[in-house]
């Protein structure tokens, strides 16, 4: 009886350690996360590619701005989230990234970014776009057309998802940004916030091994910043890792020893 009732201990302590394994899903690498340490070039601002983002349009496209930007010469723009960088919108260019991961068929991906507006948005000035896409198929600087999953956001907390060529799952979740309460011209006077804006895509096989690639698009009113890529592959912590261990070699040591010992007894 006591033989048994330690076996059913260690089974309930093996489910305990298989429940306590899992962890939170695992983070890819972004590079340049919160768009660096430092503007690129020069001064307050660049419309410049960094190491890690490549804008398709130097010229006329998405711009970097630091804090300094914000409290000396235009306090309208949302004040970098983090870090002293952040990433303003211009109608007309894409800002991208191909990770050094690759997709794995059957891995829901979920890109995770904070968007804002400057205090004198109207309407949908201030609208983010988000995208997926494979880095075989757009190995360059990204255009719109054969993105995998791609989610329009407003101010509001609408969040739209628009299919692409891919055949995985889409979605889209925001939690809604504030623009000021028209107190002040200075957004952070005004009390505006950051929103979190998220995009999921499960790879198929036509995507199994192909390089991950993510691009953003906003209008003239629009500000992002923080960047994450996300899989849903449950990586076990280390310590639970050891305790299943432990509970494993109980239940298969225990026996043996009360075998021998009966034995012995004979």
């Amino acid at each position: 009886m006591r033989i048994r009732k330690f076996k059913f201990a260690c089974l309930a302590f093996l489910g305990l350690c298989i429940h306590s394994a899992q962890a939170d899903a695992a983070t890819l690498t972004v590079v340049e996360p919160s768009f660096g340490a430092a503007v690129a070039c020069c001064g307050q601002y660049s419309y410049a590619s960094t190491p890690g983002w490549t804008n398709n349009n130097d010229a006329n496209n998405r711009w970097f701005y630091n804090t300094a930007y914000t409290t000396q010469t235009s306090d309208k723009r949302p004040t970098p989230r983090t870090g002293d960088v952040a990433l303003h919108g211009f109608n007309g260019g894409y800002t991208s990234q191909i990770l050094a991961d690759t997709f794995v068929s059957g891995v829901t991906y979920t890109v995770s970014i904070y968007g804002s507006g400057d205090t004198d948005s109207a309407g949908n000035s201030d609208r983010h776009w988000l995208y997926i896409f494979d880095g075989n198929t757009i190995p360059g600087p990204f255009t719109e057309g054969n993105d995998l999953a791609r989610g329009r956001y407003l101010s509001d907390g609408t969040a739209d998802s628009f299919g692409g060529t891919g055949g995985g799952a889409k979605s889209g979740t925001n939690d809604g940004w504030l623009i000021g309460d028209g107190s002040s011209s200075s957004w952070e006077a005004s009390g505006g916030t950051w929103g979190l804006l998220t995009l999921s895509y499960t790879a198929t096989a036509a995507e199994d091994g192909h390089p991950i690639g993510i691009a953003m698009w906003g209008a003239d009113d629009e500000a992002v910043d923080d960047v994450s890529v996300a899989d849903d592959v449950v990586i076990p912590e280390p310590s639970s890792l050891l305790l299943l261990g432990f509970g494993t070699m109980g239940t298969l040591i225990f026996p043996g020893w009360r075998r021998r010992r009966r034995c012995h007894l004979a």
